[in-house]
Parts: structure tokens; C-alpha cells; sequence
């Protein structure tokens, strides 16, 4: 059935509705409803999210994040494993561009090789990527890779763009409301045998779960406060964004930005930028939290970015007091085997 037809045949045959001045009544409302949204969606388009948005956001991601990796780490050495984890990642964040965002370092129970992020300073690795690290600037490589997407608000980014698109999808679905519901009159009406000839279309006008959540939503889009909203709201926020970010993943020009900033947070904080590159190299290819682009793509764009930095400082008169040819490297099990030395001591 032509869309175009819809109309015609809904007023001719009063499908769900009493007469057809009744559903020429409630298309007009429907169509005013899908204006006034669209302007609540142009707005949600154009706001700043404010700090505390952001940190409730993250911090709603990470609780999804820890619960996708089975919670925390229960590890005999937990303590430890986090106090290092922190002093790393917080010595890394000092060196970007936001020093003095709370940041949260945790380790997750999942024996997948994963490293994920959430907005507003959240970073956990999981017990199966530090099985695969040899040293401490590995793991430093990964975590400067998570501080850059949360320094670039790349997650928040998403984020912003998805509850927009959700939005105008609510809003096109508003405008269609009378003909979806003219056309379940009319498979009530002429049977099982015309049914299946609108199922397809039914399905196109689908209303959606997210037609509720974003009338809540944009209704105060300027003062929309997550820590405020109830929490089905919220609940739906989170499903919907993470299951479509963990399908789709950041774009490949974020990861290869985020891998850029990386090894030059690892130079600023004192590790070799080479030892993220080599560990990239033995990263599986598949079975992450999120899509990536190719290791070998991403190793030979670090490679370039390296070799650009060091022709840049020897054309400068002065140099950078960071070698980034040779960094002392601390492993992390001996900082580790160290504390439990001393602890056995006392």
C-alpha cells in the first residue's frame, strides 16, 4: 500500500475513528504535537550539557559498564591492584586537558580483553586485557586512550547526537499517530487476510518506546537534570545508548584521535609512547566491548604521529624535558610484588 494512500483510506473506511471529520481533527493535532516537538528537539540540538549532567550521565555508564563486567574485581590483591591502578591513570590525567575532573579507576571481573570509559572521569580495565600487558606503560597506554575520549567528550558527544535523533524520531511518529492507528482499525475490521498486507506498514509507523521518554524529556530540556528524572526515564536513556554504542562503537576518527592524545599523555607522565603502539599489535581483532578500527591501521598512524613529534622538537631550539625514546618503564607486578613484600614485613 502506497503511503499516499493512507489518508484516503483511512477517511473512506473511518478506520479507528468515528466519523472522518474526527480523524482529519486528530491528524491536525498530531501534526501541531510533531511542530512543537520538533522546536523541543532543535533546542535539546543546541544546549550545553552542564558538568553535573555529565558526571551523572558517566557515572549512570559506568554502573552499566561494572555490571556488563561482572563487577568489580574480587582478586586477593583488589586493594592494591586499585590504589595502582588510580596513581597511574590520575598521574595521566594531570597531564590532559582536564586535570580536575574527578577521575574513577576501576578493575572489572570480566576475562574479556576490554578497556571502556564513561563521561565525567570513569575508566575501568578488565581482568582479561592486564593478564595480556607486560608492563606498566601497556597499561598506561590503555588508560591515556580512555582519559582522551572522556577529555574530547566523545561518549557525550554520542550521546547528545542520540537523544536528538531520538527526538525527531518521536516527532515523525507523532505526525503519522492517526494513520497507525486508522490502520490497526483496518486490519480489525477486514480480517486476518488484510492483515498481512499493512503489517509492513504498521511496522514503518511504529511509535516506539522512546515517544514517552522524550516528551518527558524535552518538556524541560533546558533544566533536564538526569540525577532528577525518574528512573524508567533513565533506565530507558542507558539501554537504548549503550546497546547502540556497543553495536556501532565511536567513530574511527575518535579512536585514532583518542590514540594520538594517548602517546602523548604517556610521553607528558614519563612512559614510552612505543610500548602502547607494540601492545596495540596484540589486541585481538575481534570480541571487544565496542567495534575499533584495524590494530595495523592504528599502529601505523601512531607510528607517522611519533615520527612527526620528533622531527618537530629537533627543529626547535629548545627540547621537551620527555624523551619519548627513553622513559624508565616500572612493570606493574613488580610495583605490586613490592607492596605485598612490605606488607608481609610488618
Amino acid at each position: 500500500m502506497n503511503r499516499r494512500l493512507i489518508l484516503p483510506v483511512a477517511c473512506l473506511l473511518l478506520c479507528g475513528f468515528g466519523t472522518c471529520s474526527q480523524y482529519i481533527e486528530a491528524k491536525q493535532e498530531s501534526l501541531a504535537r510533531k511542530e512543537e516537538m520538533v522546536k523541543e528537539c532543535a533546542v535539546l540540538e543546541s544546549r550545553v550539557i552542564s558538568f553535573d549532567e555529565e558526571r551523572a550521565f558517566g557515572g549512570a555508564v559506568g554502573v552499566r559498564w561494572v555490571s556488563e563486567g561482572g563487577g568489580l574485581t574480587k582478586h586477593a590483591d583488589h586493594h592494591a591492584l586499585h590504589v595502582q591502578l588510580n596513581k597511574i591513570g590520575k598521574n595521566l590525567a594531570a597531564q590532559s586537558s582536564r586535570p580536575s575532573l574527578p577521575w574513577t579507576f576501576g578493575v572489572l571481573q570480566s576475562e574479556g580483553i576490554n578497556a571502556v570509559s564513561g563521561p565525567g572521569g570513569y575508566v575501568f580495565v578488565s581482568e582479561g586485557l592486564l593478564a595480556r600487558l607486560d608492563n606498566e606503560a601497556e597499561l598506561a597506554g590503555v588508560l591515556a586512550h580512555e582519559i582522551a575520549h572522556i577529555t574530547r567528550k566523545h561518549a557525550l558527544i554520542e550521546y547528545q547526537k542520540f537523544l536528538v535523533d531520538e527526538c525527531r524520531s518521536a516527532a515523525a511518529a507523532e505526525g503519522r499517530r492517526p494513520e497507525k492507528e486508522a490502520l490497526k482499525g483496518l486490519v480489525s475490521e477486514v480480517g486476518q487476510a488484510a492483515q498481512n498486507s499493512v503489517a509492513e506498514l504498521v511496522g514503518a509507523l511504529s511509535w516506539g518506546q522512546w515517544g514517552e521518554v522524550l516528551a518527558q524529556v524535552t518538556r524541560s530540556v533546558n533544566g533536564f537534570n538526569i540525577d532528577e528524572a525518574s528512573e524508567s526515564i533513565v533506565r530507558a536513556i542507558m539501554d537504548s545508548f549503550l546497546q547502540n554504542l556497543m553495536k556501532k562503537g565511536l567513530g574511527k576518527d575518535d579512536e585514532y584521535a583518542a590514540d594520538l592524545d594517548a602517546v602523548e599523555l604517556m610521553a607528558a607522565a614519563g612512559y614510552a609512547p612505543e610500548a602502547y603502539v607494540s601492545f596495540l599489535g596484540k589486541l585481538p581483532t575481534k570480541g571487544l566491548s565496542t567495534p575499533h578500527p584495524s590494530n595495523k591501521d592504528r599502529q601505523k598512524r601512531l607510528a607517522t604521529h611519533l615520527d612527526e613529534l620528533r622531527e618537530r622538537g629537533a627543529a626547535r631550539d629548545f627540547t621537551t624535558p620527555v624523551d619519548l625514546t627513553r622513559t624508565a618503564v616500572i612493570p606493574l607486578r613488580d610495583e605490586l610484588l613490592a607492596r605485598r613484600a612490605g606488607s608481609a614485613e610488618r
